[in-house]
């Protein structure tokens, strides 16, 4: 069950808006639980959320950098 709470919890969520998540955490919240708390979530689904849109913006980061974006 928790497992298809987390992947629902990604799966509603755009690459750009999961990228939009994490710089939102990065840059607004010093925890992860409040950033859950804001965003109404479980701390766990919180650092999913945050650690697949850091996946990406890296990823992004890293295309752009090398002149693919």
């Amino acid at each position: 069950m928790k497992t298809e709470t987390i992947h629902r919890c990604i799966a509603e969520r755009t690459e750009q808006d999961l990228i939009l998540n994490y710089l939102d955490y990065f840059n607004n919240y010093l925890t992860v639980s409040a950033f859950a708390q804001a965003y109404g979530l479980t701390p766990f689904e919180a650092m999913k959320v945050i650690g697949k849109g850091r996946e990406l913006n890296e990823s992004a980061a890293i295309h752009k950098a090398e002149g693919n974006a």
